[in-house]
């Protein structure tokens, strides 16, 4: 059984702690991740839980398996937003942001589109709050794991863009540790020459 690192939970030869940089959040993010996702390697949470300072993971894929994240969510009212290119999102701005009251709780679907579809579908209680997507000039840059479709970050990339726009937190410190964590994986893949 290979040797993890105690701190980050990453094998020891690509333990990534050297590369995280604590990222203090005032928006509380909420990240709801299919539970195939959360056993896949690859998948960028794990990094946001090592580097954000407020943010809750939960797994599932069925409104019972967000029992308990809805109804925290009703019990503690605070302005929240889902952040997922539905055909009703409307484009992350400053204007569109400033149009309410600020942003101070974000969710996320971590899944694949597939998976992230069916996990909106089937909690309807997520049509509660606003919806809110990306802007198209930006652009994913996580390359171990691609889609052709529009909106495609991973997940990381999509928090700390998010973070950039509602509170003008800097994605860098995410988006290094993103790099970092990319670079270690393309020693393992094979080379296309």
């Amino acid at each position: 059984m290979r040797k993890q690192c105690p701190n980050c939970g990453y094998p020891a030869q690509t333990c990534l702690c050297h590369a995280v940089q604590p990222v203090t959040n005032n928006t509380e993010v909420i990240i709801l991740q299919h539970p195939k996702e959360s056993l896949h390697a690859k998948n960028t949470v794990r990094l946001l839980s090592l580097a954000l300072a407020n943010i809750t993971v939960v797994t599932g894929k069925l409104a019972g398996d967000f029992t308990e994240i809805e109804q925290y969510l009703a019990a503690n009212p605070a302005p929240t937003a889902v952040f997922y290119p539905a055909d009703h999102s409307t484009e992350l701005s400053p204007e569109a942001e400033n149009a309410s009251a600020p942003i101070k709780r974000a969710i996320f679907i971590d899944a694949s589109w597939k998976q992230a579809y069916g996990i909106w579908q089937n909690n309807t209680w997520l049509n509660r709050y606003p919806f809110y997507k990306l802007p198209l000039h930006q652009s994913g840059q996580y390359s171990i794991r691609s889609s052709d479709l529009e909106y495609s970050f991973s997940t990381l990339e999509a928090v700390a863009y998010t973070l950039e726009s509602v509170e003008q937190l800097d994605p860098s410190p995410l988006l290094s540790l993103l790099n970092t964590f990319t670079s270690q994986w393309q020693r393992f893949l094979p080379r296309r020459d």
